[in-house]
């Protein structure tokens, strides 16, 4: 099914491997090559075909969900809702570049996962519990690299993350997460290297990410929103932070 697919070639200003692969699903499914109601091949087969992780795979199907081209069935994957996007809530590149947007952004990445804590401690099932406590583990070693492994740490937190939002067996919660995800990630990574570079990664997120699975493996909705709400509060100082020391940036 993927013999019609043309392999991302490189994008104007550095586009990040997410919005190549956004662009040539988007293309797809604009010039027909899988028409409305057509199922996408898996993600292990996109992402193989791409030679990029599943990751990456999983974002851009965010973006074109949030543009109204696909949507999911339980257990079927991916398939084509409609070939023209719609006109809807998007994040744009220019966006992430100015440091007043970055901060409503993040503003509202808490408004989501707060109550998404409380959701998923009040309705987990023992396997999710047990999945967001093996993140909040993965975190924790994923943290200590640096040089070139150093977004295997972004995506660790962002699997952590994404492990509270679908532990709410609510799938909106966890496209919105998805969606705002690929848009924070290259943010995430740049502030991360910065980090590094200035003398290390603050060991403080992984404390708190294990908090956050406590109070969710204890059933305690409460004590699960604190903890998620203490945790984006200190991590998006962080990465403001972070931006504000980066060169050719400002709000």
């Amino acid at each position: 099914m993927t013999g019609n697919l043309q392999a991302p070639a490189p994008l104007v200003d550095g586009a990040t491997l997410s919005d190549q692969v956004t662009e040539v699903l988007r293309q797809n499914v604009v010039n027909g090559v899988w028409s409305v109601g057509e199922v996408l091949p898996s993600e292990s087969t996109l992402a193989g075909y791409f030679d990029v992780s599943r990751t990456v795979i999983r974002e851009a199907v965010a973006r074109l969900k949030a543009e109204g081209m696909l949507s999911s069935r339980q257990g079927r994957g991916a398939f084509v809702e409609s070939n023209r996007p719609r006109q809807g809530f998007a994040i744009s590149e220019r966006d992430m570049e100015s440091q007043r947007k970055l901060e409503q952004i993040l503003e509202l990445r808490m408004g989501l996962e707060i109550e998404a804590a409380a959701i998923a401690a009040a309705r987990a099932t023992p396997e999710a519990r047990e999945g967001i406590q093996r993140a909040a583990d993965a975190y924790g070693r994923a943290i200590r690299g640096a040089g070139p492994a150093v977004d295997t740490g972004v995506n660790a937190d962002l699997a952590f993350h994404r492990a509270v939002c679908e532990a709410t067996g609510n799938s909106y919660y966890l496209s919105l997460f998805n969606y705002l995800g690929a848009s924070l990630r290259e943010t995430m990574l740049a502030g991360r290297l910065q980090a590094i570079k200035v003398g290390g990664e603050s060991r403080d997120a992984v404390q708190e990410h294990h908090a956050v699975a406590a109070a969710i493996a204890k059933g305690d909705a409460e004590s699960a929103r604190q903890r998620m709400r203490d945790h984006l509060q200190m991590s998006s100082a962080r990465l403001l932070a972070r931006f504000k020391m980066k060169d050719g940036l400002s709000g």
